[in-house]
């Protein structure tokens, strides 16, 4: 079985990580066991973990379910299912929407081959249809934007099988990637099996994450056209060229093949979607031992995921907004209004958080992993909610043996340019582990 498999680009990954990670898990769960991989996100440590135990996989996110499913559960889907998916969302899945939005895309097509970096900035700056019907937008784009949206109306496009290409088309994808995923998106809909649904639509996810036209290839806010000034940055062109023109199509038949060929461990597995509290309290007496991989620092990871989580529950989401200058608006990264707000993201929750988590774990008899990555205060590092000590002390009041085991020197993917990464501190990720002997 291969030792690990990207299927996002992950703010905080822990891809490199999992000899690590596995290693200390088995210094104190019998091989065979049960664990719980408690904030599974891109799923990568659920998978190594089901190498060597039965792994509970938990997550708040949907896309996280979708894609710890893909990774832990049997290949439902035939390579000749996979190729009439891949003809269906090239041909009928795709074509009314493809002549909707025709307008636009030529736009963007002809903005990109004639250099037009005024076209291509308002397209970045404003070019979600969602935003304009809501709006009803005077934006550079709108005479466009409105006969696209004719079109959708006219041939009865305007709900889920456009819903892609109306909230995040031009900004995150181009408007023919983002049709095309809508195409992928109605062809995996179809499918009856949930496994191969789960299959069909993780590779949609990690093509959507390889193609995303941002900075650092997460959801957390499109590119900032201009600068300070209000001149056009290089990085329009550059991006638009190196990611607006990927093709969707060939790349998720890639990544659906990774999925279908990945070998799985015949070892039983479940995965959960809900609170952690929730997800703590779900679990079976096999479990006996918690991996916790939690957020450390205010960056909520919804924000850079909220696209993913789109395209996986398939909705129309309400839109946030965000108030500048007296005029309220929706925000530029068309964010969903109900995205998950973590309490260990926010300060006056986070010890409470953390606290109800050590309780629950401990008073259950179950060993606990904690992952933590220290920083230097010294240095321009996002700084965490709560500090080692903290942790420390608050498993110390609940645990009989509380140890720090350190991974050495290591830097985390910040899904950032070079430019603009921070600092981390030589000594990257601690786990604090934690049990109590007596009790086992």
């Amino acid at each position: 079985m291969e030792h690990g498999m990207r299927t996002l680009n992950y703010l905080g990954s822990k891809l490199r990580l999992l000899d690590f990670i596995e290693g200390n898990v088995l210094e104190v769960a019998a091989r065979g066991s049960g664990v719980c991989d408690l904030f599974a996100g891109s799923g990568c440590v659920s998978y190594r973990l089901s190498q060597s135990f039965e792994v509970t996989s938990c997550d708040i996110q949907h896309y996280s379910k979708v894609i710890c499913e893909a990774l832990l559960g049997g290949c439902s889907i035939s390579e000749t299912e996979a190729a009439q998916i891949l003809h269906y969302a090239e041909g009928e899945g795709s074509r009314p929407l493809m002549n909707a939005f025709r307008p636009l895309i030529e736009l963007e097509d002809d903005a990109i081959a004639s250099r037009n970096l005024e076209t291509l900035a308002a397209i970045l700056e404003h070019g979600s249809v969602e935003v304009f019907v809501i709006e009803d937008s005077d934006s550079p784009l709108s005479a466009v934007q409105q006969e696209v949206v004719a079109r959708l109306r006219a041939d009865g496009l305007t709900g889920e099988r456009s819903l892609i290409s109306r909230h995040y088309g031009g900004i995150y994808f181009s408007y023919r990637q983002a049709v095309q995923i809508d195409a992928l998106l109605e062809a995996v809909s179809r499918v009856s099996a949930p496994s191969g649904r789960s299959l069909l639509l993780a590779a949609l996810l990690s093509t959507a994450s390889d193609i995303a036209d941002t900075v650092g290839k997460h959801f957390a806010q499109p590119i900032k056209a201009r600068d300070s000034e209000g001149n056009i940055k290089p990085i329009v062109y550059n991006k638009a060229v190196r990611d607006k023109l990927a093709e969707v199509f060939p790349l998720y038949s890639e990544w659906l093949g990774r999925y279908r060929r990945l070998e799985r461990s015949s070892r039983p597995y479940s995965v959960l979607q809900g609170d952690y509290m929730d997800c703590l309290r779900s679990l079976g007496p096999e479990v006996k031992t918690i991996y916790a991989d939690p957020p450390y620092t205010r960056d909520h990871y919804s924000r850079f995921y909220h696209v993913l989580e789109t395209m996986t529950l398939r909705d129309t989401p309400q839109l946030s907004t965000t108030t500048i200058g007296g005029r309220t608006r929706i925000s530029n990264g068309v964010y969903r209004a109900d995205r998950h707000q973590s309490p260990f993201c926010i300060k006056s929750k986070a010890p409470g958080a953390f606290r109800q988590m050590f309780d629950y774990a401990s008073a259950t008899g179950r060993s606990l992993l904690l992952s933590y990555s220290p920083y230097d205060e010294t240095k321009p590092t996002h700084p965490r909610v709560v500090t080692m000590q903290q942790l420390l002390d608050w498993a110390g009041e609940r645990y009989e043996l509380v140890r720090t085991v350190s991974a050495g020197e290591f830097r985390h993917n910040k899904l950032n340019s070079s430019a603009h990464l921070l600092d981390a501190s030589d000594e990257a990720e601690l786990l604090i582990v934690c049990t109590n002997p007596t009790k086992r």
